[in-house]
């Protein structure tokens, strides 16, 4: 199951159970559900769910002590932070919520001026001092409003932040008496960043983000590629909102987008200007941030001891609409899951038609209590994922839970909240999910969704081992199979007997663990073969491994021993190289990699220009540094085809920009050489045991 399934899963036992609990059921939801979003960085349910929850003890107790306590925890007495504690001058305090007009207008009725929107960014909130020189000299956490934690080296990695600001503009604009200019805003992950890196791996931006900021190591700040958005200013002599927001651009900062609206106008764009734009920004919002544009009317209202008077956030739904439940499918994945899918009559629903919605799993069904024919909501989460929220009326004919698998006609098995095959090892489209899923991780090239079927019926195909064993004679048993792509793929299929620790172990498909949650691994136990032998609490002693994926790993790990021990025969493990030393020879450089590597996986290859402080851009640009062609079937080394990132360059090279295109033989030169190598001289091809050590 994805994060967003579980997810939305994990929301819809929740908000069926709400109106049942009593206040210390709900004050003890209300501090798991903080703790999890705030402390551990692994939110269990939706923002929109959460602010339900919390709503209904607001309701039903608002005096709860907890209302007040919402946000990071801090340390308790004796507790080991690895960062110092930070006092804000002025409270982070939360803000108001509202989820319709009517709500919305009452609190507009109450203020004086115009008003100032902007989105509210799915980020985490931080603060930045600067002195009369300009200079960075702390950031802090937000924490829990009045104490958060010291994050300036962090926030020094975080390109989006200056270090330096110009100084007559902090002079020129400071208050009288002020020895400082406090700016606040939120940190956060470009949706376009996330999806291409870490979506595997990671539930959402924001929780990235967050557990960027918290790192060691300055430098896996950096790698995150975080950036930052302000949304105020204080200390300043600027008498508005807007004003701030202009100064903070000519400063140096992203500057935010923002609508000035008059009292007299239609209060509500405010709001629908941002809410039509959502789906084509390039970072996360869960609703507008309205506030006093003035800051002499800021003064005037105040602030309770939650949140200020002069600031709101018109949160926004998934929007939703109803439909006809036609049919219950059943739907196979490579793990085993038998998951259910609703298909419905086309409707239209933020935007999209939808003619299928997801159920998530078998106990989300049986709760729903769906029928066929029955009238559903039907909810895009995030605006996104159609989902079935509720039923609004019963149909006459009840759901049959199969007891046959859709695949190879086997039995089923429950197993908590899931409907599994009985005999997975068995049936054939979870074996070729598994292979396909591995040939995908390692780049495996050449064999298509109709040769593994075809493999697989002939009994060739049982294991990713055994791609390993396949010949020409075999493949050639396939239809529409010649000698010449037979030959090729056994060729590939030879050059991926040497991988990466990392990129072998997220090829195995264990749940949880994607490419990035294995390299970090990897990396905290010094390869693959250690992992064979660590229990779950060493797992979440390294830094973003929770309870979910030591878990997964170990019992995943137990469970394809024998396939292990059997691909370990057959594939040998090396370590892409890395840096040590401190060596920064590839700081202010930046590195894009096209075509096939022949030495090293691509990911290693970023992975290594990073450890040497260098950067890798998702594509190209005329501030690229260096193209570095694969050597596989290259056009520098022979007559491959020219990909269109080399076209791009070359066309690039001709209006002057200073690009250097490089073979992955001259890279992997820089690579060993010394930080000023003469590339000229860098031709000949070293073998894979010269560039990665074995372990």
């Amino acid at each position: 199951m994805s994060w967003a399934d579980q997810i939305a899963a994990n929301d819809q036992k929740l908000l069926a159970s709400l109106k049942s609990r009593s206040v210390s059921e709900l004050e003890a939801l209300v501090a798991r559900h903080n703790a999890a979003y705030w402390d551990k960085n692994t939110p269990e349910i939706s923002d929109e769910a959460y602010d339900r929850l919390v709503e209904a003890l607001r309701r039903a107790d608002p005096a709860s002590p907890l209302l007040l306590a919402l946000g990071e925890t801090r340390p308790q007495a004796g507790e080991n932070r690895r960062f110092d504690t930070v006092s804000h001058e002025v409270p982070m305090l939360s803000l108001d919520k509202c989820y319709d007009d009517e709500t919305y207008l009452k609190w507009c009725a109450k203020i004086k001026g115009d008003f100032l929107a902007m989105p509210k960014i799915d980020g985490v909130a931080c603060t930045l001092r600067y002195d009369v020189e300009g200079r960075l000299f702390l950031a802090a956490t937000r924490g829990d409003g009045k104490q958060g934690d010291d994050i300036t080296q962090n926030a020094l990695a975080v390109e989006d932040i200056p270090n330096q600001v110009p100084k007559d503009l902090v002079k020129h604009n400071l208050a009288d008496g002020k020895t400082y200019m406090e700016v606040r805003g939120e940190v956060f992950m470009l949706l376009s960043r996330f999806q291409q890196h870490f979506a595997e791996d990671f539930a959402n931006p924001r929780n990235l983000a967050a557990g960027a900021l918290k790192q060691k190591d300055p430098q896996k700040t950096r790698d995150a590629g975080l950036s930052f958005f302000p949304y105020g200013a204080m200390h300043l002599k600027q008498d508005s909102e807007q004003a701030k927001v202009t100064l903070l651009g000519k400063m140096g900062f992203r500057e935010i987008p923002a609508l000035l609206v008059g009292k007299s106008e239609e209060l509500t764009e405010g709001y629908w200007h941002f809410a039509r734009q959502r789906a084509a920004l390039d970072y996360e919002t869960d609703g507008v941030v309205i506030r006093a544009d003035a800051v002499s009317e800021q003064a005037r209202l105040g602030e309770t001891a939650h949140h200020p008077k002069w600031a709101i956030a018109y949160k926004f739904q998934g929007e939703s609409a109803q439909s006809r439940l036609d049919e219950v499918i059943w739907s196979l994945g490579r793990t085993g899951v038998i998951t259910p899918v609703a298909v419905v009559a086309p409707v239209a629903v933020s935007g999209a038609t939808v003619t299928k919605a997801s159920l998530h799993n078998l106990a989300i069904l049986q709760s729903l209590g769906l029928t066929r024919g029955a009238l559903v909501e039907v909810v895009r989460r995030g605006g996104v994922i159609p989902h079935v929220e509720r039923v609004l009326s019963a149909g006459e004919e009840p759901i049959e839970v199969p007891d046959i698998c859709p695949s190879c006609g086997g039995g089923t098995a429950v197993a908590g909240d899931f409907l599994y095959c009985a005999k997975p090892a068995a049936c054939p489209s979870v074996v070729k999910g598994q292979v396909a899923y591995f040939c995908s991780v390692i780049d495996l090239q050449g064999l298509g969704d109709k040769h593994l079927s075809g493999l697989i019926e002939s009994g060739l195909l049982r294991t990713p081992a055994d791609l390993y064993a396949l010949t020409a004679d075999k493949l050639l048993t396939l239809e529409r199979m010649g000698p010449k792509l037979a030959a090729k793929i056994v060729l590939e299929i030879e050059s991926k007997k040497t991988l990466a620790p990392a990129v072998f172990l997220a090829a195995l498909g264990i749940p949880e663990v994607g490419p990035t949650v294995a390299a970090t691994l990897c990396d905290a136990f010094g390869g693959f073969k250690p992992l064979m032998t660590v229990n779950e609490d060493q797992i979440q002693q390294v830094h973003g491994m929770g309870d979910a994926i030591a878990k997964s790993l170990v019992s995943g790990l137990r469970e394809r021993a024998n396939e292990i021990e059997s691909l370990l025969t057959r594939v040998t493990l090396v370590q892409p190289p890395k840096n040590t030393s401190g060596d920064q020879r590839f700081a202010d450089l930046s590195f894009v990699f096209t075509g096939k590597m022949a030495h090293m996986d691509r990911k290693s290859a970023q992975k290594a220009v990073t450890a040497y402080g260098g950067k890798t851009p998702s594509g190209v640009s005329k501030e690229l540094n260096y193209l570095v062609v694969g050597d596989d079937g290259s056009p520098l080394l022979g007559e491959g085809q020219v990909s269109t990132k080399q076209k791009k360059a070359q066309g690039l090279q001709d209006k002057g920009a200073p690009i250097r295109i490089i073979s992955e033989t001259d890279f992997l030169k820089m690579l060993q050489a010394d930080p000023e190598p003469n590339l000229e001289e860098a031709s000949v091809k070293l073998e894979p045991s010269e560039q990665l050590k074995l372990i």
